[in-house]
Parts: C-alpha cells; structure tokens; sequence
C-alpha cells in the first residue's frame, strides 16, 4: 500500500515539477505555489500498484523518483491450451506496453486528463521504489473554479468525474457499469439550495429524486397536533426521495436543507430507463426502500402470550380487523415492539443486534414484509408485482402457473355461522354419549369395510363399465373434504375459540377446502390444540365408516361397490392427512405436542448438522428429543404408507387378474409412493 510521509520535497521542487508539464506551464507563480500546496508527497514500494485499470480517477499523480510500468488488461485466449479449460472464465493478463520516468504524470496528458470519461485507462505498476506527488481530483477541481480561465476544459472535466464518483459512492448505484455512470452523469442537474429552504413536502407527488453533493438535508414529519418530528439527517453521498418514483406514491415527508446544499437532481424518466435496464439497481433498491420503511403497529392487533414446556414464551398476535394470527418469538417480540412508526428497519436490525446479540437484517426484513402482508403493520414499502416483474420471464411464468395450481378462495368471516351451527345441533357430537356413539359407529366401519373387502372385489369382476364410478366419486370427494374441514371448525368452536375463515380451492392434482383455526394458538391447553388437529382425520374415519356400514343395508351391487371406494378413498385421505413429512393434521400435531412452531426444520437441521455428531456421542442425542420423535414418526408413516399402497395394488391386481411375477415388482409401486411422500423432506436436506 502507498504511505504517506514527511516532506522531502520542497514547495520550489513542486513548483518546477507542476509547470513542467504542458496542461500546467501556463500558470503564475503564484498560482502554481498555491496549487504546489495542494500536493501530498507519497511513497510506493516495488511491485505496488498505484492506479488499476478501469477503477474511477479520483487522484493525479507526479513522478518524482523511481520508475513504473503501464499496462493494459488483456484477455487470454484458452481454447488452444487444453479442452477442460473451455468451461473456464477468460483469463486477464496484464501487457506492458510503457515505463514512466522522473517528471511525467498520471492521469494528465498535454491538455488536461488523459482519460475523456473519467475511468483509468491503464494500469501503473511501481518498479523501482517510487516517490509521487499527489493531488486528489476535489481539491483540483477546486483549485480550476477559483480560476475558471486557465483550463476550462479541465474545470469541465474535473467536474464530471466527480459527479462519476459521487453517484458511484451512493448504494444504489454502487453496482452500475461504467457506461450507466457517465450516462447518469449526464443526466443528473447541478442545483444549489440556500439553507432553510423546503426542497419539498409531505404529501406533495414527486418527479425527480436528489443525490446530496455537500450540505446537509433534514427528512422531517408532521404530526396531527403540527408538532414537527425529525426522521433523519443526510448528508453525502446519500440519495433521496426516489421511494416515490417507484411506488408512484406521495411524499411520506418533508426534506429541508440544513445549510447552503448542492444537491444533483435525477429526474424520473432517467431513473425509470435505469431501472429497466439495470436488474442490480432496482433490486438495491427495493431493499433500500424498505429498509428505509418505518413500521407501524396496528393499533388495533392484540398481543397473547404463552409459555411452552421447555418455559420458552411464545407471543401470538391477533388482528380482529380480517381474523389473521402470528406467532412471534421472545425476539420477534421485541421487534414488534418497536414497530412505532419512528424506528427504521435499519434502527430495529441494530437494536436487536444490540439487546440479543443477534445481527440478521434479511430476517428482520422477511418478518416485517410478512407482518405487513398480513395488515398487522402499516407504513412499509413492499410492492410484490414490482419485485415480480423484475425476476425473469420464465420464472414470472412459473410463479403465475403455480399461483394457478395453489388457487384459494375464502368465505370470509364463517364464525357466526358456525357457532350457530354448533348451537343447534353439533354440539351432540361432543357430548359424552355422541362421543361414545361415533366411537362405535367407527370401529364397525372399520370392521364393516374389512369383511365387505372380498365381496366387493367379486362385483368389481362381473359388473360393467365400473369406471364410470370414479367419475361418481369425483363431487363425492369435494363433499368429504369439506366434511373434514368442518370437523376442524366444530372441534375449534367445542373449546369456545373462533373460525374466521373457511374456504375451497385446488393443489396441484385435486381440490381442497381450509379452515382458520389460528384461534387455537391462544389455547393454553396442549391436548385441546391437539385434539383440533386431528378432528378432521377423525371425521374421515366417521365419514369412511358410515358408508361402509350403507354397504350392508343396501342390495344395489353399483351403490355398494361406489360405497367401498368412497370409503376407501376416505380412509386413504384421513391417512394422508397424518403425514408428518408435509405440513398436515400430523405434523401440526406433533408441533403442539412439543410446543415447537418450526419443528420440521428444526428437524432437518439436526439431522444434517448434529446427528452424525450424536451417533458418536450419544449424550449429544438428549437435548433433541422433539427431533428425534419427529423423525420416528416419519418412519413410522413410511412404513404404513407402503403397507396401505400395497394393500390399495393387491386389491387392484385381483380385480384385473393380475399375478406380480416376482416380490420385486410387488414392492416397487410401494416403494414410489413412500419416496413421492418425503420428497418435500428430502429437498429441505439438500438445502441444508
């Protein structure tokens, strides 16, 4: 690196130096003793480099002593050297081309710069060990103001190289190529704005944003009382007022310029073309917008609190406003909690860093945008169609094609009806005799459904067009998902708790109904949440039992074979539903049974990251017990699901006939389908 030292070289010394050069031999004495003042005598030792090819002038050097050598970056051609380098990057190498000696600059030619744009155009490597005089590009640039006459046309050059470099130096455009930076330098008009001025104001629609070239500019707000409140202070390099260019909003507030400022001022045209263009700027800043966002609580959202087995406090916000809930952590919390409206994320980020040691402004930012999405903050800055259309045209229509497959509608606010319903007449499903009366109507289901097994086979063998009832089974299956739902929202309303939202939709392959029982969340009791989870399971078992149950009561051979599919069907579903690898009844299941809202991923981690540690340290494995349950269960239900495929194939072979010519191709559908239901699971691992 180049060091800084006492003076050596004397002001006479600089003097003769600085007129020697043509672009500087018309300056007087006193002017070139001025200029000789502005000078820094530095050192580089051999094999430094003073000045990289393509990185932006910010400084002009003299030689004094010693020798360098000036290159230029070339590309290598490889394809002629070996075939398994063609997949690698071009390699640069550097071409010397000259050597500079005692008296000659850099950065200068006869008239001015030697560069028209402000970029290095070579590389200066030090040979010998050198002494330079430096001269930083500000201080000339200020220096050719106070005498505009000498060499204008490095006045106007000077000029923009540095409006290059302060458009570089703010984030947004950190990222720019060197041909969008003199573009925009282009762009961008010099003003200058008395102190005390209002550059503009609270809710006014703006056209042009500001990049802050000397000064400072205070962002205030206004209460309703007309109590002024300061946001912040800017100063340079910052950018400022562009939020409203891209989210075509007012101004959130008023800026006013502390001090005599010079700002550069970037109309919206020119930003809209960068943006376009530009995919890292228009990401940057998304980013900076809502980082810059000051979050504000919903005053109506409601805070419960609950404390877990392993006394870890759970928070759960509720949102009367549309029925929405969210559990938050000890940490969450406290981010909520500053959510005043007066707090940056930027502020949060760094007072969570500060209270818990914890430094992640992504996860700050994805549980405020998350928070925000849900109406229980306000005053954040997200525009998902905006962040949309900038991701590519193939992702864009992925993203739209699965929004078509994942498609939900809701039915809005369905506790009313629901509780009513319960009132009048479900609340006999959950008296002790209605309890003990489905509990048989199940179990003879079951039994029911075994026994009629063979006789159904016979009809399936003898009986014509027996594909047209599957097409029959397609709305009876609509009904027994709904059905299911519903033995959600019942249980909910028999421990008193709310359902907000019940609605329909599709996934991918078939339809699906929902219900919102977020409510349970506020339930101190485990084995209540529990119960909720799997009260629609149980009602498939009822449902599946009933219609097995019809078989005997009915003599049609095509209504007792559509009867033994519905419920099979039914059975399978209820089945599906207790899968813990995906987010179901199941896994939701063990998750208040543990009290672990993220225990699948807890899960994973562990498995990838501490397991193989634990095999070797059995002690280790103590401290997982919710994890390891997690995965036993997941093979527990691997292992029945294969059972019941193979149980659904052999049923399917006898009917057509068919003999498996070997235990391998028995077990292969098995297998498929076990492998089918943890592929969720496995690609979570490969993430880890």
């Amino acid at each position: 690196m180049s060091k800084q030292t006492t003076h050596t070289i004397s002001i006479t010394e600089k003097q003769a130096l600085i007129t020697a050069l043509p672009c500087f031999s018309g300056l007087s004495p006193l002017q070139s003793l001025e200029l000789a003042e502005l000078m820094e005598e530095i050192h580089f030792e051999p094999n430094e480099v003073i000045v990289e090819e393509n990185s932006l002038i910010d400084c002009v050097y003299i030689v004094v002593e010693g020798t360098a050598e000036i290159s230029h970056l070339t590309v290598r051609d490889l394809r002629k050297i070996k075939i398994k380098l063609r997949k690698q990057s071009p390699k640069m190498i550097k071409t010397p081309f000259a050597v500079l000696h005692t008296g000659e600059s850099i950065g200068l030619n006869t008239t001015g710069f030697f560069s028209e744009t402000g970029i290095r155009t070579a590389t200066v490597t030090a040979l010998t060990p050198m002494t330079l005089l430096s001269l930083d590009l500000k201080k000339l640039h200020e220096f050719l103001e106070k005498y505009p006459d000498l060499k204008s046309n490095m006045l106007l050059a000077s000029k923009q190289m540095l409006k290059i470099q302060l458009i570089k130096q703010s984030l947004p455009f950190s990222r720019v190529s060197y041909d969008r930076l003199m573009w925009l330098a282009n762009q961008v008009e010099e003003i200058t704005v008395p102190a005390g001025t209002i550059i503009f104001k609270e809710g006014e629609m703006g056209d042009r944003c500001y990049l802050i070239q000397s000064g400072e500019v205070e962002i205030i707000t206004h209460h309703e009382d007309n109590s002024v409140h300061q946001l912040a202070i800017l100063k340079t390099p910052t950018l400022f007022g562009e939020a409203t260019l891209i989210t075509h909003a007012s101004r959130n507030a008023t800026a006013r310029a502390i001090d005599d400022c010079r700002l550069l001022e970037l109309k919206h045209t020119y930003l809209s073309e960068l943006l376009e263009s530009e995919n890292n700027v228009a990401n940057t800043f998304m980013t900076l917008m809502v980082d810059r966002s000051r979050p504000l609580k919903n005053p109506h959202v409601t805070v419960h609190q609950r404390v877990t087995p392993d006394e870890q406090t759970i928070f759960i916000l509720k949102n009367p406003d549309n029925g929405s809930y969210f559990k938050l952590s000890e940490e969450g919390s406290f981010i909520w909690h500053l959510m005043d409206g007066q707090h940056t994320m930027q502020e949060i980020t760094m007072k969570l860093s500060d209270e818990y040691n914890i430094f992640a402004p992504d996860v700050v930012a994805a549980l405020i945008s998350k928070l925000a999405k849900a109406q229980f903050v306000s005053q954040v800055d997200i525009d998902s169609e905006a962040t949309l259309e900038k991701k590519s045209k193939w992702i864009r229509v992925m993203i739209k094609i699965r929004n078509l497959l994942e498609a939900r509608i809701a039915f809005g606010d369905a506790d009313r009806w629901i509780t009513i319903l319960y009132q009048k007449f479900a609340f006999i499903f959950f008296h002790p005799v209605g309890k003990i009366l489905l509990g048989l109507i199940i179990i003879s289901g079951v039994g029911a459904f075994a026994f009629s097994t063979p006789k159904i086979i016979h009809i399936f063998r003898h009986i014509h067009d027996s594909w047209i009832l599957i097409l029959f089974l397609i709305p009876f299956t609509l009904f027994s998902v709904a059905l299911h739902e519903l033995g959600h929202a019942l249980a909910t309303k028999y421990y008193g708790r709310e359902v907000h939202y019940m609605g329909i939709g599709w996934y991918w392959m078939g339809p699906v109904a929902f219900t919102d029982t977020s409510d349970m969340w506020l339930s101190p009791q485990k084995g209540a949440r529990i119960f909720v989870n799997f009260a629609g399971a149980y009602t498939d078992i009822l449902v599946a039992g009933i219609s097995a149950l019809l078989i005997y009561f009915i003599s049609n051979a095509y209504i007792q074979a559509f009867l033994w599919i519905f419920a099979l069907f039914t059975y399978i579903n209820a089945f599906r539903m207790l899968n813990p690898l995906q987010e179901l009844d199941g896994y939701y299941a063990l998750v208040d049974w543990f009290d672990r809202p993220r225990l699948r991923q807890s899960a994973v981690v562990w498995l990838v990251k501490e397991f193989p540690r634990g095999v070797r340290n059995p002690k280790l494995l103590k401290s997982y017990k919710a994890e390891i349950y997690y995965w036993l269960a997941c093979i527990l239900f691997m292992i029945l699901i294969s059972l019941l495929t193979l149980f659904v194939q052999t049923f399917i072979f006898k009917i057509l006939g068919f003999k498996p010519s070997s235990l391998l191709v028995s077990l292969a559908f098995p297998i498929i389908v076990s492998l089918l239901s943890c592929m969720g699971i496995i690609a979570d691992m490969r993430k880890q």
